[in-house]
C-alpha cells in the first residue's frame, strides 16, 4: 500500500465545509498584539501574529460566534447566503455535539504549501467527545480564513515497532535549517501515521521568511527547497534508485508512480533509509554504490505523489517492495527549535538542522 496525506480523503465522524481560499480580502481590525511585519502582511505566513489569529477564530467556535467566523471569510465566499446558512448551522450543530473544551494537548503552525497562508492546528479534548478533536485553521497574510475544520482523531494502533530504536546513528538528510511538515507519533503531527507502510516516514521543507516559495508558486524553482542537495543519513549502500520522472508543476501530483525518483540504501542490521519524489536526473549513484553519512544522493524534487517540493524520507526494515515497515527513526546531534538534542526524533513544527559537529554548509540561495 502506498500513502500520501494529500491523497487520502479521511473519513470523518463530523466536520465543518472547508472553503477555498480567495484573493480578495475583507477588511477586519488585526488580532490584539498582532504587528505588521510587511505593510501588506498583517499576519505573515509562520508568524506569532498567525498563530495568534487561529487561537482568535478557536474562541470565537467556543463562543458559538460562527456568523463571526463566517465574516471572516473572502467576499466572494460571503456572498454565497446558502454557504453561510450551512456554515453557521454546521458549527453550531457541532459545539453542542462537542460540549466544552477541557484541556488543549498540542497545537502547531506550518506554511500552506501552495499558497501564502499558515495552517494553524490545535489537538484538544471535549466533554462530549471520548477521543481528542483536531482542529485545522487555513489563516491567509490579511488575517482573511481560507478553512475551518474540525474532526475527531482517534489514534491509530503503531503496531509493533511504535518503540523501536535505530542503530545506524542518523543524521538530518540536508544542510541548513529546515521545517518538520509532517513527524512524529499520532495523526495530528503526521498524517503518514495512517498508512501501514509509511508509518513513521517525514516530510521537511526549506523557508525563507516563514514561506516555503517566492512568487506565486507556479513553479518548481521558486520553492527554496527544488533543488537542494539531498544527503545520506548514515553510511550504507546503494539498493535501488529510481531517476528518470519527470517532476509535477506544483499542485498537479502524479498517482502512477507515487515515490517517483528515489534512492533506498542499507545501512546494515536490517534498516534502509528511503528518500523519494527526488528531482529527475538528480541522482548520480546506483546499485551496489558505497554511500558516507553526509554524501549528497540526489536533490530536493517534485516527482510522484508529490504535490509541492519537499524532502521526504523513511527509515525501514526492508528492501522489498511495495509493501515494508516503517521504523521510528532517531537521529543524532541535531538543533531542534534552538536546542541541542543528543538523539531525539523530529516532530511537525520544528525547525530542525545538523548540529555543529556535522556538515555547517547551508542551502544555496535561489537566484
Amino acid at each position: 500500500m502506498t500513502f500520501r496525506p494529500h491523497s487520502i480523503v479521511a473519513v470523518m465522524l463530523f466536520s465543518t465545509m472547508v472553503y477555498a481560499q480567495s484573493s480578495s480580502p475583507a477588511s477586519k481590525p488585526p488580532a490584539p498584539g498582532a504587528a505588521k511585519a510587511a505593510s501588506y502582511a498583517a499576519y505573515p505566513v509562520m508568524s506569532e501574529a498567525a498563530k495568534e489569529r487561529g487561537r482568535k477564530l478557536f474562541e470565537m467556535f467556543k463562543a458559538g460566534q460562527a456568523s463571526a467566523i463566517w465574516a471572516t471569510y473572502p467576499a466572494e465566499n460571503r456572498k454565497r447566503a446558502e454557504e453561510e446558512r450551512k456554515f453557521v448551522a454546521t458549527l453550531a450543530q457541532l459545539k453542542t455535539k462537542l460540549g466544552t473544551e477541557t484541556k488543549v494537548d498540542a497545537e502547531n503552525i506550518v506554511p500552506y504549501m501552495l499558497k501564502r497562508a499558515t495552517i494553524y492546528s490545535r489537538l484538544s479534548e471535549f466533554a462530549n467527545s471520548k477521543v481528542p478533536v483536531m482542529t485545522v485553521i487555513v489563516i491567509d497574510e490579511n488575517g482573511d480564513t481560507g478553512g475551518f475544520n474540525l474532526r475527531q482523531q482517534p489514534s491509530p494502533p503503531e503496531g509493533h515497532n511504535a518503540g523501536y530504536k535505530d542503530t545506524a546513528k542518523l543524521k538530518l538528510p540536508f544542510s541548513g535549517q529546515w521545517l518538520v511538515d509532517q513527524g512524529g507519533h499520532g495523526v495530528f503531527n503526521n498524517g503518514y501515521q495512517m498508512s501501514e507502510d509509511q508509518q513513521f516516514a517525514m516530510d521537511f521543507v526549506l523557508l525563507k521568511n516563514g514561506s516555503p516559495f517566492e512568487g506565486d508558486a507556479t513553479t518548481n524553482e521558486q520553492f527554496y527547497c527544488f533543488g537542494q542537495p539531498v544527503l545520506a543519513p548514515a553510511d550504507g549502500t546503494v539498493v535501488r534508485v529510481v531517476n528518470d520522472i519527470g517532476d509535477n508543476a506544483p499542485g498537479k501530483p502524479s498517482q502512477e508512480t507515487p515515490d517517483g525518483n528515489m534512492i533506498l540504501m542499507s545501512h546494515g542490521n536490517n534498516e534502509y533509509s528511503l528518500l523519494t519524489n527526488l528531482k529527475q536526473n538528480s541522482v548520480k549513484l546506483k546499485h551496489g554504490d558505497a554511500v558516507k553519512q553526509g554524501d549528497p544522493v540526489g536533490e530536493c524534487g517534485n516527482s510522484g505523489a508529490s504535490p509541492a517540493p519537499k524532502v521526504h524520507y523513511q527509515l525501514q526494515n526492508s528492501a522489498r517492495f511495495p509493501m515494508v515497515e516503517s521504523l521510528p527513526a532517531q537521529f543524532v546531534d541535531y538543533i531542534a527549535d534552538g536546542k541541542p538534542v543528543a538523539v531525539g526524533e523530529v516532530v511537525k513544527g520544528q525547525t530542525v538542522s545538523n548540529g555543529p559537529t556535522s556538515s555547517t554548509s547551508q542551502p544555496a540561495e535561489k537566484k
